[in-house]
């Protein structure tokens, strides 16, 4: 089945400040588009009954009140949205939030804090796949021997790219993540604009080094995208090995 970008994708999270910065994240990617963002199950299932099509749920597993429970949840969403994906995202982990995914349909669960920015690109791989699982899960998926419903695919950890300096990484992230101008980079870390400039003409250099999945990029076209739209992508993804 072709897949039609950008993916359409819906967010819950009862924590405000990770369900902005996961919309932050996925409204800079080209690969996907934020349709609607939710704090609360009951919001969520309101909202997926007015939306025609959504492609990919990013589903915080761990909110509070917990009801309706995971499994219910998760197959009121495929009622709702039959050829949707959905994702879970995890603080914690655990065997019993991983089971319940899994028994309930899910196609993915990964833990927060290992995915980080790279959240656009594993979006992408939900959908390329049976499952998707974050390293740190796999060894209990493994023990479990649930490798026998598909295709299972692994989203290694995301740390930045190790020819960046600590500053080129610092300047990236205040201007490629936070989306800051050169002249508001240059206040927050006490340098002048030019000197931000010089360090991004030189991390744009370190990030032509092969490093991260960039077969997660090939649905894009960068011959005509700003070099901070390029470097956003390719500093977001995940490592290769």
């Amino acid at each position: 089945m072709s897949v039609q970008y950008p993916l359409l994708v819906a967010l819950m999270d009862d924590d405000c400040a990770a369900l902005k910065w996961n919309a932050h994240l996925l409204a800079h990617d080209l690969r996907t588009r934020v349709v609607l963002e939710a704090e609360s199950p009951v919001e969520l299932l309101n909202k997926l009954r007015r939306q025609s099509r959504i492609d990919v749920v990013l589903l915080d597993v761990e909110y509070q009140p917990a009801q309706p429970a995971l499994p219910e949840l998760i197959a009121q969403i495929i009622a709702i949205q039959p050829a949707i994906s959905i994702l879970c995202l995890s603080q914690y982990g655990g065997e019993e939030n991983l089971l319940n995914a899994i028994r309930a349909g899910a196609h993915g669960f990964l833990l927060k804090r290992e995915v980080r920015v790279s959240i656009g690109s594993a979006v992408i791989m939900t959908r390329g796949c049976n499952f998707l699982i974050s390293a740190g899960m796999l060894p209990l998926l493994e023990a479990k021997q649930l490798r026998a419903w598909g295709k299972v695919a692994k989203i290694n950890n995301w740390i930045a790219h190790p020819a960046l300096t600590p500053r080129l990484n610092e300047v990236l992230t205040l201007r490629v993540l936070y989306g800051m101008s050169a002249p508001m980079a240059a206040s927050e870390i006490q340098l002048a604009t030019t000197s931000i400039e010089k360090y991004m003409q030189l991390a744009y250099q370190k990030l032509s080094i092969r490093w991260g999945n960039d077969r997660l990029l090939e649905c894009l076209e960068f011959e005509n995208i700003h070099p901070e739209v390029w470097a956003y992508h390719v500093y977001t993804l995940p490592p290769d090995h």
